[in-house]
């Protein structure tokens, strides 16, 4: 196990560097973050909304199992249920954590600032109220084009942990993980690439804060480690 970290803690740095540069400069979200790029940053985290992210999964698992070492019945279907394990339980600790820290989204407390609504007031309302009332506020509006604004309406809920950031470090950690870097270096390089465009993402479309970021890194480590040690267990991997 201290192997793995020793192999993982290099990644988790590389993903943990994208937040905490953020908080080091001390960069909060606002409409005049957008810009050309934004447009291309959604349709990278689309890659992890629903319903992309389970095709996006399905992908990925689709790739573990052709790159797996001694191909057997046994082992694929033992890869399958570690994968579906760690992104679900990802998924369900975000639900958790969402509903119990109850944090609100920057865009949310953007608005509050903005059109004199407070973040309470918002998150009161039910989720058709809350989709609703952001359609309604920026059906004409010029500061905030209406691909973000629909994306907004369907990601009312809280903010904290990001499972956009969940989903895209979980897979990049068990990339690392469990396939043979050397061998399959590309497709690792570019899933961890496609991870900081998620983190970011995340960030500049003011759906999440650092803290949001970080917190989904950690989770998402330690979901990494323990299927690491269950892939070492039942011989998905070798030693």
């Amino acid at each position: 196990m201290r192997l793995v970290i020793k192999k993982t803690i290099v990644l988790l740095a590389i993903f943990l560097a994208v937040p905490f540069t953020i908080i080091a400069i001390n960069w909060h979200w606002q409409p005049v973050s957008l810009n050309n790029t934004s447009k291309y940053l959604f349709l990278i985290t689309e890659t992890a909304s629903f319903p992309w992210g389970i095709i996006t999964s399905t992908i990925l698992f689709i790739a573990f199992c052709l790159l797996l070492q001694k191909k057997t019945k046994k082992r694929i279907i033992l890869l399958w249920l570690l994968l579906v394990s760690a992104i679900l339980s990802g998924q369900i600790i975000k639900s958790l954590l969402k509903s119990q820290i109850a944090e609100s989204r920057p865009y949310v407390l953007w608005m509050a600032q903005e059109y004199n609504i407070s973040d309470q007031q918002f998150y009161s309302k039910s989720l058709s109220e809350r989709k609703e009332f952001i359609h309604q506020l920026f059906k004409n509006s010029l500061t905030i084009p209406s691909w973000l604004s629909n994306h907004w309406q369907n990601e009312t809920g809280y903010a904290l942990p990001s499972g956009h950031t969940l989903l895209a470090v979980t897979w990049a950690l068990l990339a690392l993980t469990l396939l043979e870097f050397k061998q399959h270096y590309a497709i690792i390089s570019f899933i961890i690439i496609w991870t900081i465009f998620i983190e970011l993402s995340r960030l500049l479309l003011g759906m999440h804060s650092p803290i949001d970021i970080i917190t989904s890194i950690l989770i998402s480590w330690i979901i990494s480690l323990i299927c690491y040690f269950y892939a070492k267990k039942w011989h998905i991997v070798g030693k």
